[in-house]
């Protein structure tokens, strides 16, 4: 049943997102806990994800108390086994009005893997580990790095997102999905377009997707220096909006929500919870 609509035309929702990979040893607990408690925070929609491997979440929600329930629901003292913020804190996104399209309703969802990947492991292959994938960079110093000539900077979204705009000098994997990056990845490596003893920058919308690239990059390629965005370009953009700074970006960030496109210069085996 859907939520009943906030009741002020004026309010003010904050977009936001976080993950954490983090096992989890019975997800289907986790969602049902967790999906009464999300339903106590008024005005919530978005979507979370469960799995195995971790938690990821997106979320349209009001600023001021319902904000402060949220983030409190998913920290320290929430009502998960784990602070979902021990390693980094909430990305947050755009402040929008409520009459702009974000998400439908609430949705919290098992899945096999909160980031769909496609990888395959062979007997002999090395395991990776999510926890080893390189160094996050700050906003700020990710963009005084990319000022420096000839780096290796990999644009690790897909194709249709890489289309709408990108860092200067990036250089796209030209993927369709996920799943087809570790491919592209071993190709340049062979290739020598990547050079693993020199650094490797990497960066996706919301930091997500390069958790896996970065453990993939250090533990299966053997690139000893890789270096992603913390928060990925919605962090730059804060950044980027709160300093005098001349933006690195070209063109737009694609989204997934309803929004789709920021100007700034599938599913198996799933159980829902919907609201």
């Amino acid at each position: 049943m859907p939520s009943p609509p906030p009741n002020s035309k004026q309010l003010q929702l904050q977009l936001l997102s976080f993950y954490r990979f983090v096992p989890i040893s019975d997800p289907d607990t986790v969602r049902d806990e967790l999906f009464e408690q999300l339903l106590l925070i008024p005005g919530l929609r978005g979507t979370v994800y469960v799995a195995k491997e971790g938690i990821n979440c997106q979320f349209a929600v009001p600023v001021g108390a319902a904000l402060q329930m949220l983030l409190q629901s998913f920290g320290k003292e929430g009502c998960l086994p784990f602070d979902s913020f021990e390693k980094c804190p909430a990305n947050l996104g755009d402040v929008v009005d409520s009459s702009v399209s974000t998400f439908d309703r609430l949705i919290v969802r098992t899945r096999d893997y909160i980031l769909r990947d496609g990888i395959t492991t062979e007997d002999g292959d090395v395991r990776l580990d999510w926890s080893d994938a390189g160094v996050e960079l700050e906003a700020k110093e990710w963009h005084e790095q990319l000022k420096q000539d000839n780096i290796q900077l990999l644009d690790c979204r897909n194709d249709y997102e890489s289309d709408q705009g990108t860092f200067q000098s990036a250089q796209p994997l030209n993927t369709t999905t996920f799943s087809e990056t570790w491919s592209v990845l071993d190709n340049q490596l062979q290739s020598e377009s990547i050079n693993p003893d020199e650094p490797v920058y990497i960066f996706c919308t919301g930091g997500i997707r390069c958790v896996k690239v970065g453990s993939y990059l250090k533990n299966k390629l053997g690139c000893k220096d890789v270096r992603s965005l913390r928060h990925g370009i919605i962090g730059y953009e804060r950044y980027i909006t709160s300093s005098n700074e001349q933006s690195l970006w070209e063109g737009e960030n694609f989204l997934f929500d309803k929004r789709r496109l920021s100007k700034e210069s599938s599913d198996s085996n799933t159980i829902n919870k919907e609201n």
